[in-house]
């Protein structure tokens, strides 16, 4: 089951993401169903990131208390490794190049949004993603983290997929 949070200060907003996304078909990924959770409040969302682990995260751009990329910012530090979307009608460059150097942006969608786009969208990174999060809690995950810094960091390219190095695995071994 993957589990993706939208994040918008329009109500309407989230009704209408919540209804594209109920169409995607899960046997585009992996044949899991999505779980959506919706919030009005970038603070009521980054509290729910500390209870449960996500998937993928949609968060507008203009929101009234935290823009778009302070929230994303903020999340990444809670799940580093969770893709993130924004979705806005604000396109302004400087915002869009901000919002992927700060928070490394999975995609940038604008509004209005095309439907089938969106799925697509979130089809590919869902799908791209895989089923790579294991039962570990963010407590775990932290423990860990503590212990052997660097150990919980997987590095992925833009699709989802995982980036090996092989120069460093060399040196590992000689």
């Amino acid at each position: 089951m993957y589990h993706v949070m939208l994040v918008d200060d329009e109500q309407n907003i989230l009704n209408a993401l919540r209804r594209c996304l109920a169409l995607i078909d899960a046997t585009q990924i992996d044949g899991d169903a999505i779980v959506v959770e919706t919030f009005i409040s970038p603070e009521a969302a980054l509290a729910r990131g500390e209870e449960r682990d996500f998937d993928l995260v949609l968060s507008d751009y203009r929101m009234p208390s935290m823009n778009g990329v302070e929230f994303l910012t903020r999340f990444m530090r809670l799940q580093p490794d969770v893709p993130r979307v924004i979705v806005s009608a604000y396109a302004d460059r400087e915002a869009i190049i901000a919002a992927v150097n700060e928070t490394n942006l999975s995609r940038f969608i604008q509004k209005p949004w095309n439907d089938d786009e969106l799925r697509a969208t979130v089809t590919a990174v869902l799908g791209g993603k895989g089923k790579t999060r294991t039962s570990a809690s963010q407590g775990e995950m932290r423990s860990l983290e503590q212990e052997c810094p660097g150990i919980t960091h997987v590095e992925r390219d833009e699709d989802g997929g995982i980036v090996i190095d092989l120069e460093d695995d060399q040196e590992a071994f000689e």
